[in-house]
């Protein structure tokens, strides 16, 4: 399994190529999401380590960076990135080798951590996830690893929002669990003041149904006061020729 896949076609980021720090079969991840579309899941922790050694990284990299036709190099794959103890590591080689916006999409769980600050603040976007509005729709919805809470989740969002100085975007996915309660969520959101918001439903095979359009429609109209706003069945789709589909498939496909 390779580290690198893509690009794929993000309606969140354009073309977007990625990079799979963990890299496994089945996700690890500090969440395990009722939508996730990669199934069940390995292993939930908050443990950061090399999940993938950064010489297996690099290499990969250095194999296809000078074909790729990308908007943006984004972190991302099978489990959560920041998990990864390499991941500045990685930021800074491509930092040296191209100039390509460098993006990363989190759960948000890692935010409290000194370390995953400082890596993330070498990025040019950062997009964060807010579904949940308190306890109980956290849990029910994220099923976040032991140790997080929804108070220290947000408590991290907040802090590292704060200092962030590059694109701090806030994704949010509907489903039934939490359509109900936009309102909520669209205070919390305006309280964080991202610089963008994308509003989302889950259109892949996974445990849950999407939304229609006419519901999303209807938490559009909620989350209307907000000055950039992305949705996700507005959006368009680039063209895109991935480098090798069966790397891609690895990432969308859900597991066993």
């Amino acid at each position: 399994m390779k580290t690198v896949y893509g690009p794929v076609s993000s309606w969140r980021l354009g073309r977007s190529f990625g990079i799979d720090l963990i890299c496994r079969a089945r996700k690890i991840c500090s969440f395990d999401c009722i939508y996730c579309q990669l199934g069940k899941i390995g292993r939930k922790t908050l443990e950061r380590k090399v999940y993938v050694q950064t010489e297996k990284v690099l290499k990969d990299l250095e194999e296809v960076l000078p074909k790729i036709k990308a908007d943006v190099i984004t972190f991302s794959g099978t489990g959560e990135p920041t998990l990864a103890k390499n991941l500045e590591e990685i930021i800074d080689f491509l930092r040296r080798k191209t100039s390509l916006t460098l993006a990363i999409l989190t759960n948000s769980t890692l935010f409290f951590d000194e370390e995953v600050q400082k890596a993330l603040n070498k990025l040019d976007i950062v997009v964060a996830k807010l579904d949940a509005f308190d306890e109980n729709s956290f849990k029910k919805i994220n099923r976040s690893v032991k140790g997080i809470s929804f108070e220290k989740y947000l408590q991290g969002i907040n802090s590292f929002r704060k200092n962030y100085s590059g694109k701090f975007v806030l994704q949010v996915m509907f489903i039934k669990e939490n359509k109900n309660f936009a309102g909520k969520i669209a205070k919390i959101s305006r309280d964080i003041k991202p610089d963008e918001i994308q509003i989302n439903t889950p259109l892949r095979p996974c445990g849950v149904q999407p939304l229609t359009k006419d519901e999303i429609k209807k938490i559009k109209e909620i989350f209307s006061g907000f000055k950039n706003v992305k949705y996700v069945y507005d959006a368009e789709k680039p063209e895109v020729h991935p480098i090798s589909l069966e790397e891609v498939q690895k990432r969308k496909r859900p597991k066993p």
